[in-house]
């Protein structure tokens, strides 16, 4: 569960203090519709499919795509850039 955290960002919490938290899938919603999604799948840019609305972004911890960021355009994932 995401808990405001006064004027700052949101934390996550499952009410316990002193375990580690493991978060996955949808993390966040944005205003707009626009998702933060984290995963543990492969993600390969241009062909690896989503249903996440444009504009959303992914991580994964799967070697297949770690370290990079995604955006999607509605249907697949592709590498983020810088404009």
């Amino acid at each position: 569960m995401a808990l405001p955290n006064g004027a700052d960002a949101y934390q996550f919490s499952d009410g316990n203090r002193d375990s580690a938290k493991a978060v996955g899938g949808t993390i966040l919603k944005f205003a707009g519709g626009i998702e933060f999604h984290g995963l543990s799948t492969a993600i390969t840019a241009t062909s690896t499919t989503t249903t996440a609305p444009a504009g959303s972004m992914a991580i994964t911890s799967n070697a297949t795509g770690k370290g990079k960021l995604f955006v999607s355009d509605g249907s697949v994932w592709q590498y983020a850039a810088i404009s």
